[in-house]
């Protein structure tokens, strides 16, 4: 039986999680897996807990033959002829990571990724996307609070917190239920009223996450559609919280007019559709961007359409964009970095298409952190092991490479497999070599952005 280690995060000083909780590793315990887990002063789960759960604390992972990780594991770091499981950002042939996959090859590893372990729909399920939008909405909520506070209107909002400053997830919704009872008491200024939080991704896990924040906030639903109409109609009314969902038809259209939007089509030929997502910017106070794009898709968020809504009549509605996917060069034309809890917002102003750092300025405040779920690590972490925990005796049995060509191997790790001993496997050969051959040479051993 193969040895799982357990490696400390050291991407970033705010990255605590934890691919396996306590609880789960001594279930495991049980059925014969050994564990090393390496010693981290900064957990989010004490290093204490994994030994009372049958762990063995270790200062390196030198005798695990199979380890386990939340982000990227540094470069020289990779030990030879181990298998790693990990987020390794390589499957988008993203740049600052070929050199990590080409060290892997070298070093005749196997790697899978958790990105790629899906059900029998095709459906991720070993993935941290509602934890990323419990953590958004909280943080959209306190963003906009502070935003309205800078313009000298002062809400219930103002006295949320970013989530990362909550135990947990209950004392976040907690408080914001507290918000909400104010709201519904005492109302909101009138000239700001009513606040409107669009939702895109419905459906999705990021989505069903900042549904469970927006209702303990009491927001209102209204339909995409019905939006303009109703912001116009509003009368000044003060208690109104709304959210508003979005899904691919509220957010493109046919380029042709004669052409009618099917979602089967867009997806086979996404050349044919643009956004139209803009229309509804001017409507919307914040805006939570959670929703997976592919390169040859349109961009949903547009820079000349933040400068037509700043330089029209809804100038004064949108306050905040929390992007939750952080795709740089994806959908959202003004991602134009990537932050952390720490400081975890920049203000875009439209005109100048400059960034300030922070929640002052003239502009749009972009809330850009690209590790949300680190925010609540021990809900995620929870949350993240519930569903790896029961795919890890398969990893552990000692034929681990032969794996992908084993047919009672569960169906859901043999397509995270990218590389075997060293080796791409075919469907990747192609696209990632592609890739390692332009950016993973010598110069380029080190780490990514955080």
């Amino acid at each position: 039986m193969a040895a799982i280690g357990i490696r400390r995060e050291d991407k970033s000083v705010w990255e605590r999680r934890v691919p396996i909780v306590p609880e789960d590793l001594a279930r495991l315990r049980q059925q014969g897996l050994h564990f090393l887990v390496q010693r981290s002063p900064r957990r989010c789960i004490e290093d204490a807990a994994f030994e009372a759960a049958g762990a063995e604390l270790v200062d390196d992972l030198r005798d695990a033959d199979v380890i386990l990780g939340v982000k990227e594991v540094p470069v020289g770091d990779i030990l030879p002829h181990r298998t790693y499981l990990f987020f390794s950002h390589t499957i988008k042939r993203q740049p600052y990571n070929m050199p990590l996959l080409q060290r892997i090859l070298d070093q005749g590893c196997t790697l899978l990724d958790y990105e790629l372990i899906t059900d029998e729909r095709g459906i991720r399920t070993v993935a941290f996307g509602r934890h990323a939008g419990l953590a958004g909405t909280i943080d959209t909520l306190h963003a906009l609070g502070q935003r309205l506070l800078e313009e000298g209107h002062r809400s219930p909002l103002a006295e949320l917190l970013p989530a990362r400053d909550y135990g947990d997830v209950a004392a976040a919704l907690e408080a914001i239920e507290a918000a909400a009872r104010r709201i519904a008491d005492e109302g909101l200024p009138a000239e700001i009223s009513p606040l409107v939080i669009g939702v895109t991704g419905e459906g999705g896990k990021v989505w069903s996450g900042a549904m469970e924040v927006l209702r303990a906030a009491g927001a209102e639903e209204v339909e995409a559609e019905d939006l303009a109409a109703k912001v116009a109609s509003h009368e000044g009314r003060t208690h109104a919280l709304w959210f508003v969902s979005y899904d691919p038809r509220d957010l493109v259209e046919a380029r042709d007019h004669d052409h009618v939007y099917d979602f089967q089509d867009y997806l086979a030929h996404p050349e044919l559709y643009r956004s139209r997502f803009g229309r509804q910017l001017e409507f919307l106070s914040a805006v939570v961007y959670g929703i997976l794009w592919s390169e040859g898709y349109p961009k949903f968020i547009l820079r000349e359409d933040l400068r037509t809504v700043w330089n029209g009549p809804g100038r004064t509605r949108l306050k905040v964009i929390t992007d939750i996917t952080c795709d740089p060069d994806g959908s959202n034309e003004v991602l134009v970095k990537t932050t952390e809890p720490g400081n975890p917002s920049y203000v875009w102003n439209p005109v100048r298409e400059t960034i300030e750092d922070g929640l002052s300025g003239e502009g749009i405040a972009i809330w850009a952190v690209d590790i949300l779920p680190a925010e609540i690590p021990v809900d995620a972490s929870r949350h993240f092991s519930e569903v790896l925990s029961p795919l890890l005796p398969a990893l552990a049995r000692d034929d681990i490479a032969l794996r992908p060509e084993d047919p009672d191997f569960p169906a859901a790790l043999g397509g995270a497999y990218i590389a075997v001993q060293g080796q791409l496997l075919p469907q990747w050969q192609e696209a990632l070599g592609a890739a390692l051959a332009r950016h993973a040479h010598p110069s380029d051993l080190q780490r990514g952005p955080s």
